[in-house]
């Protein structure tokens, strides 16, 4: 009797339990699909090859560090209180761009070297302020210094241990480099800044792997610190106020391998 009871129930709600049963079904497959994603490991072998290729793009802020010279020193020590005579340089951070090739090789576990050739263009701003002019007058100017470069940065890379389909790295490494033109801020000697056509430059950095089906993408954050000094004096009133030059960049890199 209880039997027959339980299945008479059953057959006054088998709309109700019908609908339940596949919206269950709906939420859990997906889920269940989604998990599955999650544990399957994209391009499980990457880490076991000796060589790996590809490419990145970079925008990097860059400006010069710069140091004044004892001819700037004087003419703000005969005015210690800063007035309209006095004049002063400043740096600008500029945008640029430089994009080029990876050859990363297999050292260790966790570690890799990389070679990562590329070319890059970069617009160096300095600001003086209170400049006298021919007129007589005085005013505030940037003289811009645009280079091309090509750029050939060793680098060593330390990888943690994968989790999933990611894992963080640093990197670090030198990056010498060599300017394509005549690099100067103006063609008019006189009121012109020069810099040196070679360039040396201690890197270091930090990213992110993350593995794709086909590919492997790494944004990645790296600094970068001139060693040599760029300033190329000449008898530019600009240039004689200034005794050295370094570049430093900020650079935010999307690796594709």
């Amino acid at each position: 009797m209880a039997s027959t009871y339980i299945w008479h129930k059953l057959y006054l709600y088998r709309t109700k339990i019908s609908l339940l049963t596949l919206l269950a079904i709906l939420i859990v497959a997906p889920a269940a699909d989604a998990q599955k994603r999650i544990n399957t490991l994209n391009k499980p072998d990457y880490d076991f090859k000796t060589i790996h290729y590809g490419f990145y793009l970079a925008a990097p802020l860059t400006r010069y560090h710069i140091q004044h010279s004892q001819e700037y020193a004087d003419q703000l020590a005969a005015d210690p209180a800063g007035g309209e005579g006095v004049i002063n340089v400043n740096t600008k951070f500029s945008p640029g761009f430089y994009t080029g090739l990876v050859l990363n090789v297999r050292v260790a576990d966790n570690l890799d070297a990389r070679f990562v050739p590329g070319v890059g263009f970069y617009s160096r701003k300095i600001e003086f302020a209170n400049m006298p002019q021919e007129t007589g007058e005085v005013q505030t100017e940037d003289k811009t210094i645009s280079s091309t470069m090509v750029e050939l940065p060793f680098l060593l890379k330390f990888k943690a241990k994968r989790r999933s389909n990611a894992r963080m790295y640093l990197v670090a490494g030198v990056k010498p480099g060599i300017d394509l033109g005549s690099a100067r801020s103006d063609e008019n000697p006189d009121r012109g800044l020069a810099v040196e056509k070679f360039d040396v430059a201690l890197e270091y950095g930090f990213g992110v792997d993350m593995f794709y089906p086909f590919f492997k993408f790494a944004p990645e954050l790296r600094f970068s610190h001139g060693l040599i000094n760029q300033h190329k004096l000449t008898q530019s009133q600009y240039s004689r106020l200034l005794q050295k030059q370094t570049n430093h960049n900020i650079s935010l890199i999307l690796f594709f391998e």
